[in-house]
Parts: C-alpha cells; structure tokens; sequence
C-alpha cells in the first residue's frame, strides 16, 4: 500500500489504493445472483408444502416467481450489454474522490450523539423500552415504542451510522469503529425489532464480501451467522409472543415437517413462505386500482402522518394487500406495486429496482459501495416487503450522501485517530 505524508505530519492513504479488489466484485453479490437466489429459494421452500396455510399449487406461484424475475433478469441483460458497448467505445479513466476521515468521524460522532438525545425523549415519551414491557408482562408491545413519524428515521440514522463505521473498521481495522455496529445489534434486541436487526446484518454481511476478498472460511462463517440468525429470529419470536407453542399453532405445520426443529427454523419457514403466498391470494382477489399516481407503491416514501393527507381516499393496505392468515401480514415487495396496476405493476417494480441496484453494482467509490449496500439488502428483503419505497430504510442513501459530503469535492482519507464512537 502506497502512503505519502504530506504537510502537517499526517499520514495520508487513498482508500482505493487500500482496497484495490474494488475494481473486481464477486459476481456473487451481483444484483441477478441475489435475486435470483431468493426467489428460487421461496419457490423451493414453498414447494415443500410444510405448512396448511400454503394453499396454491407450486405451478401457481412459480408463474408469480416469473413475472418478479424475467423483467429483471431482461433489464440486467440489456443494460449489462449497453454499458460494455458505451466503455468499449469510449474507454475513460475515473478517478475514485478520496475521503476526508476527520471530517466523516466528526459527522458521524455528532449525529450519534443526536441519535442519544432523540432515542432518549422516545424512551421518556413512550415509558420504557419493549425489552422491559415485555419481562414486565406489559400491555404494551413493540410497536408502542417511539415517537409517531420520527421514529422511522431515527432508526434510518443509527443504521446509517453503523454502516459507515462497519465500512471504516474494515478499511483500517480499528475496533473502535466497531462500537456502534455492535450497538445497533444490542438495541434491535431491546426495542424488540426483527427488522432492524435483519437489515443491519444483512447490509454488514454485504459490505464485508463487497470490500474483502471471498474465501471459503468466510463462506463457512456466514452459513454459522445464518444459522445463529435463525435461532435469534425464533427467540426474538418467541419473546414478543411470550411461548414458542404459539407459532406451531399459527403456523399450521403439516404432518411432515419436523418437530424436533428449533422454532426459529418454523418461524422463518412461515414467515419466508407466506409473503408469496399472500401475494397469489390478492392477485386472486384485488382488482388494481389503475392510478398513476401509485399510491400503494411510493405511500410509505412519506411519513406515517403524511400518507393520509397525500393520498387520501387512494391509500390501499400497501404494505399487506389480502391476507391468507392475519398473523402473516406481509406480502412481498410487489404487493403495492399488484394493487396499483396488476402485473404491470409487478414488471415495472422489476425494472425500476433493477436500474438503480445496477448503476450503483458498477460504482467504485465508498460511498456508493454502502448505498449499494443498502440497495441489496433492499433486495434480499424484497420477499417480505418493500424497502425500496419505505422511508425509514431508503433514507439511509440520504444520509451516507450526507456523512460523505459532495462526491465532487476533492477530499483526503487519513488514517490516524478520531473521535469515536
């Protein structure tokens, strides 16, 4: 690694030249390989039929699967085609902006501490924490906690900033960075949020592979991380219900499936078949509502207070659609985009979040590594619901454009002490 000491004393590093297998990701983390990975693992799970609330034949969902996946795999293909086309023709070099490391510690530590401050009124506001109602016996739950259209991008900041400090950690190896990753791990349990803890890891899962080179022990380490996240999401489970009988008895298991399995393997069976499931089921039941102004797609863009007031008469359950089971209320990424123009809607979907995971897949700077981050978790997760159009998660583009400053303006990557956490 070259380094230079420039005026001032500092040691002074390009990140690019700390990171030179930026040039060649693995094509594993390619937009195509992880979406065509989930889709076929949702056709193969619901193929097994492990559940009584699974009502459709294989066949019936893997035109679904089909309709999700051809339009993106068409658009991957054409703009992959077109891209290479353009770089042959006129060949440029780029330069990849340098960071400046003092001024991004300084931003992240100061919107921490915000963070500090707001979490600490919505603890005083909401009186308590889940994690206490819950060994309270409390009537309150989860979804008691915080403040009403704050709290979404509350959460979109820390799991912004954890993010960024994940990124610097694996840049300089300093465990300091590492502080407010693990936070966010011990807070998801607190307040009780499978889903922040989920996103989290999944996007630290993806900026580890995209910025370190993939090798077996790595594979063998993320196959434990899925495993000991399955045995969380079942605890997790378990805790907001109060029993690990509840789910067999919402779940419906069918004679075959295997009883001697921890719950967290049946919760996450249900809970990754279902959305599909619930998806054919509105696709059976709803007629579109053929507006162009989307509104079951872009409402949760807004917050909570504003959809209402945007959208009026128009807003549909755009996060549910028809349920087969009201315990499993959610129904894939594409049941906003069915409610608005059928499986139109469902092709355009495809096609939009296809774009933006691309243009993103063929940047090189740190920063549009981490939005990219959060683009694929956003994908992964597209089974269960839709965080490209979901505010507390998309914002998390917004406010890494914000720690990073203008890609325009030349800055320098020092790596030396900061301030933390």
């Amino acid at each position: 690694m070259n380094m230079s000491t420039l005026k001032g004393g500092q040691d002074q590093r390009n990140y690019s030249d700390l990171l030179p297998s930026l040039q060649k990701p693995s094509l594993l983390l390619h937009p195509l390989t992880i979406f065509s990975a989930v889709w076929l693992g949702v056709v193969f799970l619901y193929s097994l039929h492990l559940s009584k609330l699974l009502l459709y034949p294989t066949q019936q969902v893997v035109n679904i699967a089909f309709i999700i996946w051809a339009p993106f795999a068409f658009v991957v293909l054409v703009y992959t085609s077109f891209r290479h086309i353009l770089v042959w023709l006129y060949p440029s070099v780029r330069k990849l902006p340098v960071i400046d490391s003092t001024a991004l510690e300084r931003r992240l530590t100061v919107w921490f501490r915000v963070w500090i401050v707001i979490s600490i009124v919505e603890i005083i506001v909401s009186g308590g924490i889940p994690l206490l109602w819950l060994i309270q016996h409390s009537d309150k739950t989860y979804m008691d906690f915080g403040i009403s259209s704050v709290h979404g991008l509350v959460n979109s900041l820390i799991l912004s900033i954890g993010l960024c400090r994940f990124a610097l950690f694996l840049l300089t190896g300093k465990r300091r960075h590492l502080i407010v990753p693990l936070f966010i791990l011990v807070w998801s349990l607190a307040v009780v949020t499978r889903n922040m803890l989920l996103v989290s890891l999944i996007e630290f899962g993806i900026l580890f592979f995209r910025l370190k080179p993939i090798q077996p022990k790595s594979i063998l380490k993320l196959v434990v991380g899925v495993v000991c996240l399955i045995l969380a999401f079942g605890a997790i489970g378990d805790y907001r219900t109060g029993s690990s009988d509840l789910i067999r008895l919402w779940a419906q298991p069918t004679e075959e499936y295997p009883e001697w399995l921890p719950s967290g393997v049946l919760w996450g069976y249900i809970y990754i078949s279902t959305p599909i499931n619930n998806l054919v089921y509105t696709s059976e039941t709803v007629q579109p509502v053929d507006r162009l102004t989307f509104p079951n797609t872009s409402a949760t863009l807004f917050p909570s207070i504003m959809r209402k007031i945007i959208y009026g008469s128009q807003l549909d359950s755009a996060e549910s659609g028809e349920l087969v089971a009201s315990t499993f209320n959610v129904s894939t990424a594409y049941i906003g985009p069915f409610q608005d123009y059928g499986f139109l809607g469902i092709a355009l979907f495809s096609v939009i979040i296809a774009v933006a995971c691309l243009i993103f897949w063929f940047r090189r700077s740190l920063g549009d590594i981490l939005i990219f981050s959060v683009l694929t978790q956003c994908l992964a997760l597209s089974l269960f619901f839709n965080h490209f159009f979901y505010l507390p998660i998309i914002s998390q583009a917004v406010w890494i454009l914000f720690f990073f400053g203008s890609p325009n303006k030349r800055t320098i990557l020092h790596i030396g002490e900061g301030s933390s956490p």
